[in-house]
């Protein structure tokens, strides 16, 4: 199976939810998922054994930033104009690194690939994203992991599964601590996080309290 957090290019984004019901599988439904924000809880949610639930209509969430045809691993082939990554971070935790420049605890960012789709009328050229294939979360959570970030992989090909268990160490959280911009975030993929992070560190504490 491909790594897909190292793909979390990974990351780093507008309300959205984690639902325990429904499918994030195509994006319709966003008006409702707005009206549901406003009573359900976007934090991580797991089950009995620690396993994280998928996030659901997470396309409502703070879009940061997008990528096609991105990879770190060695042959893996290109497929047409590129898979498309595109990356969504919690509301909540947007908010907070946009006032501080720190990813809060419950920090969740999910990142949703599309195949390129392409010869669909009026089109002439060009790729555009076709169905959700596959997903991949992060999050920040040191109640539950020690090394704080856990990475998790909810399948490819078309197939998500409801709830995953967290990856090896050794197959996201090394890469993402070794090479990640901002706290195992891959800050300097994602134009709307970048210019957080630029902003936050060019100014004085008073700042940004």
């Amino acid at each position: 199976m491909r790594k897909l957090f190292l793909l979390l290019t990974g990351f780093a984004a507008g309300l959205a939810v984690w639902s325990l019901s429904g499918d994030s599988g195509t994006r319709g439904s966003i008006a409702g998922a707005q009206t549901a924000a406003q009573s359900q809880n976007t934090a991580p949610q797991y089950d009995s054994s620690g396993a994280l639930l998928r996030p659901r209509n997470f396309e409502t969430w703070v879009f940061v930033g997008s990528s096609t045809g991105l990879t770190y691993e060695p042959g893996i082939p290109s497929r047409g104009g590129g898979e498309f990554h595109d990356v969504y971070i919690r509301p909540e935790s947007y908010r907070e690194y946009a006032r501080t420049g720190k990813f809060p605890e419950k920090t969740v960012l999910v990142l949703a690939l599309y195949p390129p789709e392409e010869n669909v009328s009026p089109a002439r050229g060009g790729y555009f994203e076709g169905d959700l294939e596959g997903m991949a979360v992060a999050v920040k959570d040191h109640e539950h992991f020690s090394e704080g970030w856990a990475y998790f992989n909810f399948g490819e090909a078309g197939h998500l599964e409801d709830k995953a268990r967290v990856n090896p160490k050794q197959m996201c959280f090394a890469c993402h601590n070794q090479h990640a911009a901002d706290d195992n975030v891959f800050v300097q993929f994602y134009p709307v996080l970048r210019q957080v992070m630029k902003a936050n560190r060019s100014a004085s504490p008073a700042q940004r309290r």
